[in-house]
């Protein structure tokens, strides 16, 4: 089962609507290979693990998705940008990460206007997955 069926198949999380859709979208995104690289390399540098792809998050899931993580003047949407660290912590920990820090604030360079703390991951094990990068395209696979 592949990371993202795996979370999927776990979550019992659902969007604004009380359905699966939003989750899935969310999912299909944060469980890029590219968006997961992200995570890994800011958590590498030390940083959180949402610093390089908070703003993308922002303005893909915003107030008019189902699973909206900017905040309104009628509803803060808190719980769905946990959400967001609940996945990010799935990935990481599939990737042997495990949490170094409790939430930290993000650093002025995610230009994120409503994530405002996040996780800081440090390597711990051997994860489940690992990236092979090749012509400039990155690609998450399992390990054997």
């Amino acid at each position: 089962m592949e990371m993202k069926d795996e979370f999927l198949f776990k979550t019992h999380m659902l969007d604004k609507n009380g359905e699966k859709k939003g989750i899935q979208q969310i999912a299909d995104y944060m469980f890029r290979a590219d968006m997961i690289y992200r995570m890994k390399l800011a958590s590498d540098m030390g940083l959180p693990v949402l610093t390089l792809i908070a703003r993308e998050l922002e303005e893909k899931f915003d107030e008019n998705s189902s699973f909206p993580v900017t905040a309104t003047k009628n509803n803060p949407n808190a719980l769905y940008r946990q959400n967001v660290g609940r996945i990010a912590k799935f990935i990481m920990d599939k990737l042997g990460y495990v949490p170094a820090t409790g939430s930290v604030r993000l650093p002025a360079v995610s230009k994120s206007r409503y994530f405002s703390t996040s996780a800081v991951y440090k390597k711990q094990e051997k994860g489940s997955y690992n990236f092979k990068i090749t012509d400039f395209v990155i690609h998450l696979q399992k390990t054997k």
